[in-house]
């Protein structure tokens, strides 16, 4: 972990302790006996988490004189396996490797593997712990988790693990979790350190480990049993060092505020299901570029059977000089599988997307379409389609077969925005 002398903002800690007073004062439970101890350690349930990949890559800039093809090519198996031991006086604990290896010449970069000539598939080679924490469940309804973890909130989209890469990011931090309140689910958590999925240059040493004393903050309420659900949230980020360049921007110190509003309405024979949201972000702390940037998201989805629809229309400010950064979240899932924006651009993004997806016996189909312009001066950046089917072939293993081209619009070109972009993956994943 690492340290921090930085005070908790005092109207939450004033919260936390208030609900945690709260939540002691209540009947105590018989304490488990400590010849238990050993059988609790032994009698746990592991996890394995086994993912074959071949990634393919081909892009075309035409800014280059003359254009340039260049292709990359991976193939990386992942491997996780874990163990979890039974609860004991309220306390479990996870521990858990992750390791990442290519099979053959790695032709692709992995921001770590020094083929820098070759275009980025960031997924690049590691042995690590990827999970190591212990839990307190002994308070009603409410649990601690202190040590490296998984963290997801909501959707994802400001704060989740990447899942998609080989790698994924983890937290070294606390998290508690109290769903006490009736109808309404609170998690804090304090991060000292971001265990990222890609490879940054801070300090002048090329790391994957990210300083950080961040706060987040979020809480839902069942306003209307599943017809609505209202989250407010606050994510305050104040990062170390930052690299330069466009991350620089990703990793700039922010505080992000906003409300999420959610439901499902039957509409027999169609299920109706909303999100909608909004979001405000400024600089923080030590940041010296003052920001103020909006979120805003529309989002309306039917499901009649085996088929399922989405369309909707998600904006990320920009002012020219900054823009809204999602630098925790999932990002893959949201701006397309391509992953051509995965830092916003200093105009900001806006992207209109439909998706169809369809389930025939046992193979699940899902296409995607997005449409992408700047939020100030409208620029149009390119459009995206995204192609997945997934098969199970037995109990807990899925082949998948995933697609995605994006196409660029060249008049204007604008670095960042003019690259054509085709991206293909046929992976296997085994796991209980």
């Amino acid at each position: 972990m690492i340290a921090t002398n930085k005070p908790m903002p005092r109207v939450l800690g004033i919260g936390l302790m208030s609900l945690l007073m709260t939540l002691t004062i209540g009947p105590a439970r018989a304490a488990d006996p400590l010849a238990d101890l050993p059988y609790r350690l032994t009698g746990g349930t592991p996890n394995l988490d086994l993912r074959l990949r071949h990634e393919y890559v081909h892009v075309e800039d035409p800014l280059a004189t003359p254009i340039v093809n260049n292709d990359a090519n991976a193939v990386t198996v992942r491997v996780r396996l874990g163990y979890t031991t039974a609860a004991w006086n309220g306390l479990d604990a996870q521990l858990e490797y992750e390791g990442v290896d290519n099979i053959g010449d790695d032709r692709y970069n992995s921001f770590n593997n020094g083929r820098s000539a070759y275009t980025v598939i960031a997924d690049a080679q590691v042995h690590e712990v990827n999970q190591a924490w212990l839990r307190y469940s002994g308070l009603p309804k409410t649990q601690i988790k202190y040590g490296r973890q998984r963290i997801l909130i909501d959707n994802q989209r400001f704060v989740g693990n990447v899942g998609w890469r080989q790698d994924e990011m983890t937290f070294d931090g606390a998290l508690l979790t109290s769903t006490y309140i009736p109808k309404t689910t609170f998690t804090y958590a304090h991060l000292d350190q971001v265990n990222s999925f890609r490879y940054f240059s801070i300090g002048g040493r090329n790391t994957d480990r990210i300083d950080i004393d961040g706060h987040i903050i979020n809480a839902s309420y069942a306003a209307i049993g599943s017809a609505l659900k209202l989250t407010g949230y606050g994510y305050l980020f104040d990062f170390g060092l930052q690299p330069t360049g466009a991350a620089g921007r990703l990793l700039a110190s922010t505080q992000t505020y906003g409300l999420r509003a959610t439901g499902t309405l039957p509409a027999k024979p169609l299920t109706l299901s909303y999100a909608l949201e909004y979001a405000k972000q400024l600089d923080y702390t030590g940041n010296p570029v003052n920001s103020d940037s909006r979120y805003w998201l529309i989002e309306g989805t039917a499901v009649w059977k085996k088929l399922k629809g989405i369309a909707g229309y998600e904006v990320l400010g920009g002012d020219g000089r900054t823009s809204f950064q999602t630098p925790l979240g999932t990002a893959h899932a949201f701006q397309g599988w391509a992953d051509q924006f995965l830092i916003t651009p200093v105009n900001g993004l806006t992207r209109a997307y439909l998706s169809a997806g369809v389930t025939v016996a046992k193979l699940g189909l899902t296409a995607v379409l997005h449409d992408f312009n700047a939020e100030r001066g409208g620029q149009h950046y390119g459009s995206e389609v995204d192609f997945l089917a997934s098969y199970p072939l037995f109990e807990n293993c899925v082949l998948n077969a995933k697609f995605a081209a994006y196409f660029a619009d060249k008049a204007p070109a604008v670095a960042g925005s003019a690259i054509d972009s085709q991206k293909t993956w046929l992976y296997l994943e085994y796991k209980f």
